[in-house]
Protein backbone atom coordinates (compact mmCIF):
# COMPACT_ATOMS: atom_id res chain seq x y z
CA UNK A 1 0.00 0.00 0.00
CA UNK A 2 1.48 3.29 -1.09
CA UNK A 3 1.65 6.41 1.08
CA UNK A 4 2.28 4.79 4.46
CA UNK A 5 3.47 7.24 7.10
CA UNK A 6 5.43 6.82 10.31
CA UNK A 7 2.07 6.45 12.05
CA UNK A 8 1.15 3.59 9.76
CA UNK A 9 4.45 1.89 10.52
CA UNK A 10 3.62 2.11 14.22
CA UNK A 11 0.20 0.65 13.48
CA UNK A 12 1.90 -2.26 11.73
CA UNK A 13 3.67 -3.00 14.99
CA UNK A 14 0.49 -2.59 16.97
CA UNK A 15 -1.34 -5.09 14.81
CA UNK A 16 0.71 -7.79 16.50
CA UNK A 17 -0.47 -6.67 19.95
CA UNK A 18 -3.95 -8.20 19.58
CA UNK A 19 -4.94 -9.79 22.83
CA UNK A 20 -2.59 -7.55 24.90
CA UNK A 21 -3.05 -6.38 28.47
CA UNK A 22 -1.59 -5.81 31.93
CA UNK A 23 -0.96 -5.61 35.71
CA UNK A 24 -1.13 -2.88 38.35
CA UNK A 25 0.06 0.58 37.38
CA UNK A 26 2.92 2.24 39.20
CA UNK A 27 2.54 5.70 40.67
CA UNK A 28 4.07 8.02 38.06
CA UNK A 29 7.36 9.65 38.94
CA UNK A 30 9.52 12.40 37.58
CA UNK A 31 12.75 11.06 36.17
CA UNK A 32 15.73 11.73 38.35
CA UNK A 33 19.22 12.75 37.39
CA UNK A 34 21.61 10.07 36.27
CA UNK A 35 25.09 10.80 37.55
CA UNK A 36 28.10 11.01 35.26
CA UNK A 37 26.03 10.18 32.17
CA UNK A 38 23.79 13.22 32.72
CA UNK A 39 25.29 15.39 30.00
CA UNK A 40 24.27 13.01 27.22
CA UNK A 41 21.11 11.31 28.41
CA UNK A 42 17.54 12.31 27.61
CA UNK A 43 14.48 11.10 29.51
CA UNK A 44 11.58 9.39 27.72
CA UNK A 45 8.46 7.72 29.05
CA UNK A 46 8.58 3.95 28.62
CA UNK A 47 5.36 1.98 29.13
CA UNK A 48 4.97 -1.78 29.32
CA UNK A 49 1.63 -2.89 27.87
CA UNK A 50 0.33 -5.72 30.02
CA UNK A 51 -2.63 -8.08 30.09
CA UNK A 52 -5.64 -6.38 31.64
CA UNK A 53 -8.55 -7.57 33.72
CA UNK A 54 -10.58 -8.49 30.61
CA UNK A 55 -8.55 -11.59 29.81
CA UNK A 56 -11.03 -13.31 27.52
CA UNK A 57 -12.77 -10.61 25.45
CA UNK A 58 -15.46 -11.64 23.03
CA UNK A 59 -14.71 -11.42 19.33
CA UNK A 60 -16.67 -8.17 19.15
CA UNK A 61 -14.85 -6.71 22.15
CA UNK A 62 -11.45 -7.71 20.79
CA UNK A 63 -12.21 -6.18 17.41
CA UNK A 64 -13.40 -2.91 18.94
CA UNK A 65 -10.39 -2.80 21.26
CA UNK A 66 -7.90 -3.28 18.45
CA UNK A 67 -9.58 -0.77 16.15
CA UNK A 68 -9.46 1.83 18.89
CA UNK A 69 -5.90 0.84 19.81
CA UNK A 70 -4.63 1.34 16.25
CA UNK A 71 -6.50 4.62 15.72
CA UNK A 72 -5.16 6.00 18.99
CA UNK A 73 -1.58 5.05 18.14
CA UNK A 74 -1.97 6.80 14.80
CA UNK A 75 -3.04 10.00 16.55
CA UNK A 76 -0.15 9.86 19.01
CA UNK A 77 2.37 9.18 16.25
CA UNK A 78 0.98 11.97 14.07
CA UNK A 79 1.36 14.38 17.00
CA UNK A 80 4.98 13.29 17.44
CA UNK A 81 4.35 11.80 20.87
CA UNK A 82 4.78 8.09 20.14
CA UNK A 83 8.31 7.16 19.03
CA UNK A 84 8.42 3.39 19.44
CA UNK A 85 5.73 0.73 19.67
CA UNK A 86 5.73 -2.99 19.20
CA UNK A 87 4.83 -6.38 20.63
CA UNK A 88 6.95 -8.38 23.03
CA UNK A 89 7.43 -12.03 22.12
CA UNK A 90 9.26 -15.06 23.38
CA UNK A 91 11.13 -15.26 25.61
CA UNK A 92 9.05 -13.21 28.05
CA UNK A 93 10.16 -12.26 31.54
CA UNK A 94 6.48 -12.00 32.50
CA UNK A 95 3.64 -13.85 30.73
CA UNK A 96 1.47 -10.72 31.03
CA UNK A 97 3.91 -8.58 29.05
CA UNK A 98 2.40 -7.86 25.63
CA UNK A 99 4.15 -4.84 24.18
CA UNK A 100 5.68 -1.45 24.82
CA UNK A 101 5.41 2.24 24.03
CA UNK A 102 8.16 4.87 24.14
CA UNK A 103 6.90 8.46 24.21
CA UNK A 104 8.71 11.74 23.58
CA UNK A 105 7.81 13.10 27.01
CA UNK A 106 10.04 13.32 30.06
CA UNK A 107 8.07 11.76 32.89
CA UNK A 108 6.31 8.52 33.70
CA UNK A 109 3.21 10.56 34.58
CA UNK A 110 3.04 12.07 31.10
CA UNK A 111 3.66 8.71 29.48
CA UNK A 112 0.97 7.03 31.55
CA UNK A 113 -1.51 9.78 30.65
CA UNK A 114 -0.85 9.18 26.96
CA UNK A 115 -0.94 5.39 27.26
CA UNK A 116 -4.19 5.52 29.21
CA UNK A 117 -5.97 7.15 26.26
CA UNK A 118 -5.83 3.75 24.55
CA UNK A 119 -9.43 2.51 24.13
CA UNK A 120 -8.22 -1.06 24.73
CA UNK A 121 -6.96 0.06 28.15
CA UNK A 122 -10.29 1.71 28.87
CA UNK A 123 -12.03 -1.60 28.06
CA UNK A 124 -9.75 -3.55 30.39
CA UNK A 125 -7.95 -5.44 27.62
CA UNK A 126 -4.67 -3.67 28.49
CA UNK A 127 -3.11 -2.24 31.62
CA UNK A 128 -0.22 0.23 31.41
CA UNK A 129 2.95 0.00 33.52
CA UNK A 130 4.90 3.31 33.32
CA UNK A 131 8.66 3.78 33.66
CA UNK A 132 11.25 6.39 32.65
CA UNK A 133 13.94 5.50 30.14
CA UNK A 134 17.11 7.62 30.26
CA UNK A 135 19.30 7.09 27.21
CA UNK A 136 21.74 8.89 24.96
CA UNK A 137 20.34 7.13 21.87
CA UNK A 138 18.79 9.74 19.53
CA UNK A 139 15.24 8.38 19.72
CA UNK A 140 13.75 11.67 18.55
CA UNK A 141 15.28 10.94 15.11
CA UNK A 142 13.06 7.89 14.58
CA UNK A 143 10.13 9.75 12.93
CA UNK A 144 12.57 11.27 10.41
CA UNK A 145 14.14 7.88 9.71
CA UNK A 146 10.69 6.37 9.14
CA UNK A 147 9.80 9.08 6.63
CA UNK A 148 13.09 8.55 4.77
CA UNK A 149 12.45 4.81 4.70
CA UNK A 150 8.98 5.42 3.33
CA UNK A 151 10.32 7.65 0.54
CA UNK A 152 12.90 5.03 -0.36
CA UNK A 153 10.24 2.33 -0.58
CA UNK A 154 7.95 4.43 -2.73
CA UNK A 155 10.68 5.68 -5.05
CA UNK A 156 12.45 2.37 -5.67
CA UNK A 157 10.44 0.02 -7.92
CA UNK A 158 12.53 -2.92 -6.73
CA UNK A 159 11.56 -2.41 -3.08
CA UNK A 160 8.10 -3.51 -1.87
CA UNK A 161 5.93 -0.56 -0.88
CA UNK A 162 4.66 -2.15 2.33
CA UNK A 163 6.29 -1.39 5.64
CA UNK A 164 7.96 -4.49 7.12
CA UNK A 165 9.26 -4.74 10.67
CA UNK A 166 11.91 -7.04 12.09
CA UNK A 167 12.77 -8.97 15.24
CA UNK A 168 15.11 -7.73 17.96
CA UNK A 169 16.13 -8.89 21.41
CA UNK A 170 15.80 -6.74 24.52
CA UNK A 171 18.00 -7.49 27.53
CA UNK A 172 17.79 -6.11 31.04
CA UNK A 173 19.71 -6.48 34.30
CA UNK A 174 19.85 -4.60 37.63
CA UNK A 175 21.28 -1.16 36.95
CA UNK A 176 25.04 -0.75 37.25
CA UNK A 177 26.44 2.60 36.04
CA UNK A 178 29.86 1.07 35.31
CA UNK A 179 28.28 -1.65 33.17
CA UNK A 180 26.13 0.96 31.42
CA UNK A 181 29.20 3.02 30.58
CA UNK A 182 31.07 -0.03 29.36
CA UNK A 183 28.34 -1.53 27.22
CA UNK A 184 26.78 1.49 25.55
CA UNK A 185 28.16 1.79 22.05
CA UNK A 186 29.29 -1.84 22.03
CA UNK A 187 28.83 -3.75 18.81
CA UNK A 188 25.24 -4.89 18.42
CA UNK A 189 23.88 -2.58 21.15
CA UNK A 190 21.39 -0.27 19.42
CA UNK A 191 19.94 1.45 22.50
CA UNK A 192 21.26 1.38 26.06
CA UNK A 193 19.44 3.12 28.87
CA UNK A 194 18.44 3.24 32.50
CA UNK A 195 14.87 2.12 33.14
CA UNK A 196 13.38 3.39 36.43
CA UNK A 197 9.98 3.34 38.11
CA UNK A 198 8.27 4.70 41.20
CA UNK A 199 8.92 1.51 43.16
CA UNK A 200 12.63 2.33 43.10
CA UNK A 201 13.39 -0.38 40.56
CA UNK A 202 16.30 0.43 38.24
CA UNK A 203 17.24 -1.71 35.27
CA UNK A 204 19.81 -1.42 32.53
CA UNK A 205 17.82 -1.95 29.32
CA UNK A 206 19.40 -2.81 25.97
CA UNK A 207 17.98 -3.12 22.47
CA UNK A 208 20.19 -5.66 20.69
CA UNK A 209 20.69 -6.24 16.98
CA UNK A 210 19.84 -9.90 17.46
CA UNK A 211 16.97 -12.09 16.36
CA UNK A 212 17.52 -15.03 18.71
CA UNK A 213 18.37 -15.76 22.33
CA UNK A 214 21.68 -17.30 21.28
CA UNK A 215 22.58 -14.24 19.24
CA UNK A 216 21.67 -11.92 22.10
CA UNK A 217 23.65 -13.86 24.69
CA UNK A 218 26.70 -13.78 22.44
CA UNK A 219 26.64 -9.97 22.63
CA UNK A 220 26.27 -9.74 26.41
CA UNK A 221 28.89 -9.91 29.15
CA UNK A 222 28.43 -12.39 31.96
CA UNK A 223 25.62 -11.41 34.30
CA UNK A 224 22.02 -11.84 35.41
CA UNK A 225 20.33 -10.90 32.14
CA UNK A 226 16.61 -11.13 31.41
CA UNK A 227 15.81 -11.46 27.71
CA UNK A 228 12.70 -10.36 25.85
CA UNK A 229 11.81 -10.94 22.21
CA UNK A 230 10.49 -7.83 20.46
CA UNK A 231 9.25 -6.89 16.99
CA UNK A 232 9.69 -3.35 15.75
CA UNK A 233 10.83 -0.87 13.16
CA UNK A 234 13.97 -1.62 11.15
CA UNK A 235 14.99 2.04 11.51
CA UNK A 236 16.02 1.38 15.13
CA UNK A 237 19.07 -0.43 13.76
CA UNK A 238 20.23 2.90 12.27
CA UNK A 239 20.45 4.72 15.61
CA UNK A 240 24.09 3.89 16.50
CA UNK A 241 25.31 5.68 13.36
CA UNK A 242 23.61 8.97 14.30
CA UNK A 243 25.10 11.78 16.43
CA UNK A 244 24.16 11.82 20.09
CA UNK A 245 21.33 14.26 20.89
CA UNK A 246 21.77 17.74 22.24
CA UNK A 247 19.76 18.81 25.28
CA UNK A 248 16.07 18.73 24.42
CA UNK A 249 14.31 22.09 24.81
CA UNK A 250 11.63 22.48 27.48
Amino acid sequence: MRGWSNAAAILGLGAMLAGCAGGPCMEPERAGRHGAMETQTQDYAFVFIRTGTLRQPSQEQAQAAMQGHFANMRKMADRGELLIAGPLGEPRSDPDHRGLFVFDVRTAAEGLALANTDPAREMGVFTMDPWVLATDAPLIELPRLEKEDERRRLNDPDVPDEWVGRSYALASTPYDPALHERIRGARGVLIAGRLSNAKGQDRLLLWLDATSVAGARAMLPEGDWTLHGWYGSPTIAQLPALPKPQTRPN
